[in-house]
């Protein structure tokens, strides 16, 4: 079990980890792991501390008990300014996300919904169980889709599909999902837990620097941005003891 540093207790989340893998688990499983104020924070202190622990090499997020998560917890107050909720709640945890370093793999099962949806979207692989169900949701509502949802759905899908789907608020299954490119590996769900731990700790026993450094190549904003990046971070992964063992193994052959 993680401790913060300060001696925080948590409400709304676990955390653990094994082999190399930090699992930052949503725990409101009563609510369907519905966000509210604390999770959300909770979440972003959770994504901070595991970026500075090195003996985390990738982070997983996963729901528990029936779903990943229903999106955002409705019971806030309906006179609440929801723009400044989005920038004083959400976005911090959305830009920690963004930033993170290290590889970032969503595991989604029962319902993925609203701005849960947007969150799963934010990883860079999402593992994801048959029976899950995806559901865009804000349109039914009066509300546009946020927590940088939009942003990750133009990434991965074409805009004309995207937004058909999110001005019809409706709720496809895992297969239509992977059709979009919303999903990495469609799994059968007796053995989801199975392949998300195998997946994550596999990742997790190569190397942090290169596994890294792809991450970043692929975020290079520009051609000659990507080409600089490949410069700097061939250079790490070839002062590193990794690459010199391997290099040396095939040499031996």
């Amino acid at each position: 079990m993680i401790h913060f540093e300060g001696g925080m207790e948590v409400e709304t989340i676990q955390l653990t980890t094994h082999n190399g893998v930090g699992w930052l688990k949503l725990n409101r499983p009563e609510k369907l792991n519905a966000l509210n104020e604390t999770l959300l924070r909770e979440m972003k202190t959770a994504i901070d501390t595991f970026e500075q622990d090195d003996a985390v090499r990738v982070i997983v997020l996963v729901g528990e008990g029936r779903a990943f998560s229903s999106g955002q917890d409705l019971t806030i107050e309906s006179d609440a300014d929801y723009g400044e909720y989005l920038e004083d709640v959400y976005h911090p945890f959305v830009r920690a996300l963004f930033s993170s370093r290290k590889p970032l793999i969503a595991g989604i099962h029962g319902v993925v919904a609203g701005a849960g949806l947007s969150l799963a979207l934010a990883a860079d692989v999402r593992i994801v169980a048959k029976s899950t169900k995806f559901s865009s949701a804000f349109i039914k509502i009066g509300l546009v889709a946020d927590a940088g949802g939009p942003y990750h759905l133009r990434r991965l899908m074409r805009d004309d599909l995207a937004l058909d789907w999110l001005w019809s608020g409706s709720t496809i299954d895992s297969e239509a999902a992977r059709s979009f490119g919303l999903v990495t590996e469609l799994v059968e769900d007796a053995m989801y837990t199975e392949r998300l731990t195998s997946y994550a700790e596999t990742l997790a026993a190569k190397s942090p620097v290169a596994v890294q450094g792809m991450k970043a190549l692929m975020r290079a904003a520009s051609f000659e941005d990507g080409l600089n990046e490949e410069i700097e971070w061939q250079r790490k992964c070839g002062d590193t003891d990794v690459h010199r063992q391997a290099m040396q193994a095939f040499l031996m052959k």
